[in-house]
């Protein structure tokens, strides 16, 4: 028998403790000193991205004018150098013919362009029936509800879904209360109203005489009696793309004798129809509108009458401001038919863009326009022939 074997004492060692780590959290102050950092930060931050935002849309802005431009030169070129201006004759319902609705073919639109009735003796913007004879499927009233991208300027709030009308009560459609709504053949509207698409960018034909005293060429008489078609047409209160009122008056590029880059094509108003006064929508649509907005309409052109610098009828005070105050009288004061305006526009210069309004100039240029601009000099960049002597500035 073995004897067992004897173990040497060993001392016992206790194990170490572990000690347990605490963790803190964020206490209410300090985190609510971090959201109020991050707040700051974003309130740095967002103007930042909102101001890149907008000039983003005003470099499209300008992108969109000259292709416009484009479109008119090419134009010009096939037709031995006859600008588009807009046709408007005295008499008859048809023959109404806008800028837009000539370069159509030049503006990748050529499909619309085709379906289009360009027919002045039997065919007009407002046509809610094709001319028998002419071959066409869809009337033009049809046809001028499409909306084109190349019309619509990025930071109007109105965007594409905006619609114009015809003013004149005898006409069918007219104004209405509501959009019109096409039929499913598109050969005529189900329910009748607005059914044009707009453009925010429209000719300035000719200065208003009511701005004799504060620049140095204006038309002799009212906007009305202008539109008649009896005044000569080579007065030096023309713009560039002088509205034809006879049936016979072509826009040359030789009668721009102030130079293409010197005179403007067009300009901006947008939001039209609906009546905006310093940046807000002003009125109850559409009782409250300019008139002019529509692509295909020869009135969405206007004669330049500056303003007032509250956004009041120019009827009520001597005009203060060049532009960007509103982009029209509203028919309200400024009455289809009446004394002042006759059938003519009522549009003005006015864009969404802060501080500016872009302007396209002959040769195809877009500059930007400030507000500060004075009534004197905004007019002579309208005339094509008034031989201001403007500086390249």
């Amino acid at each position: 028998m073995t004897n067992p074997t004897v173990l040497p004492d060993v001392p016992f060692v206790a194990a170490p403790r572990r000690r347990l780590r605490v963790l803190h959290g964020f206490t209410l102050v300090e985190l609510l000193v971090v959201i109020a950092i991050i707040a700051s930060l974003l309130g740095l931050l967002l103007p930042a991205v909102q101001s890149a935002r907008e000039a983003s849309r005003r470099t499209q802005c300008m992108v969109n004018m000259r292709q416009l431009g484009q479109a008119a030169h090419v134009f010009a070129s096939a037709k031995n150098s006859e600008l588009p201006n807009s046709t408007r004759p005295q008499s008859g319902p048809n023959g109404r013919l806008s800028w837009i609705t000539r370069i159509l073919p030049y503006l990748e639109e050529k499909k619309l362009a085709d379906d289009y009735d360009y027919d002045s003796a039997g065919a007009n913007w407002s046509s809610t029936t094709v001319r028998a004879g002419s071959g066409k499927t869809i009337p033009n009233a049809v046809l001028v509800m499409t909306p084109m991208s190349v019309l619509q300027c990025p930071s109007d709030p109105e965007g594409s879904e905006a619609l114009d009308g015809d003013p004149d009560t005898s006409s069918t459609p007219n104004y209405g209360t509501g959009p019109a709504v096409i039929n499913a053949g598109r050969t005529g509207f189900a329910t009748t109203g607005w059914f044009c698409s707009t453009t925010d960018y429209s000719p300035t034909t000719f200065v208003d005489n009511r701005l004799a005293s504060l620049v140095d060429k204006a038309a002799p008489d009212t906007q009305k009696n202008v539109s008649s078609g009896t005044l000569a047409p080579g007065g030096a209160f023309w713009g560039l793309l002088a509205k034809d009122y006879d049936g016979k008056t072509k826009s040359k590029i030789a009668q721009c004798a102030d130079g293409m880059t010197k005179t403007i094509m067009c300009a901006e108003s947008a939001g039209r129809p609906a009546v905006y006064v310093q940046g807000r929508r002003v009125g109850s649509f559409p009782t409250d509108r300019v008139n002019g907005g529509g692509w295909c309409r020869p009135a969405s052109d206007f004669a330049f009458k500056g303003a007032r610098s509250d956004g009041s009828a120019i009827g009520s005070g001597t005009p203060d401001t060049a532009i960007n105050v509103t982009n029209g009288e509203s028919v309200v004061t400024a009455t289809f038919g009446g004394a002042t305006y006759g059938k003519e526009g009522t549009s003005d210069p006015f864009s969404f863009h802060r501080g500016v309004v872009n302007v396209l100039m002959g040769d195809t240029s877009v500059r930007s326009v400030s507000d500060s601009v004075t009534i004197r000099v905004f007019a002579a960049m309208v005339t094509r022939a008034g031989g201001e002597g403007l500086m390249d500035n």
